[in-house]
């Protein structure tokens, strides 16, 4: 009994890592795209490798003050602009799209590069 406590230990030690992952900070680039003209759809992010991105927003019905949860959201004074280059970093999320050209995800991060493609 011994013997798998102490492989136990031995194995949930070497399992772990020194390493530090970043996870705060926009690192992934994209480029916004409209995609308004196919049924359902709007803005999207398209990553470097060509992988298309839906971003959830939240929704707010009802009167003032905004819940902090949506002042809060990333994308709450963002403007979309078809060819913005931008620095993001997202969650994938579950749920349904009418567009389904990639995955839903929350935005949690977004950095503009200022340069936009034509």
């Amino acid at each position: 009994m011994k013997l798998y406590w102490f492989l136990f230990v031995l194995a949930f030690f070497f399992n772990c890592s020194t390493e530090q992952v970043e996870t705060t900070g926009c690192n992934t680039e994209a480029t916004v795209r409209d995609l308004t003209g196919l049924d359902g759809c709007g803005f999207v992010f398209e990553l470097n490798n060509g992988i298309r991105l839906e971003p959830v927003r939240l929704m707010y019905c009802g009167t003032p003050p905004l819940p902090k949860e949506v002042t809060d959201d990333p994308l709450f004074n963002f403007q979309f602009v078809n060819g913005k280059r931008v620095k993001i970093q997202f969650e994938e999320t579950e749920g349904a799209s009418i567009c389904m050209v990639g995955p839903l995800v929350k935005i949690t991060c977004i950095t503009e590069l200022g340069v936009i493609e034509d």
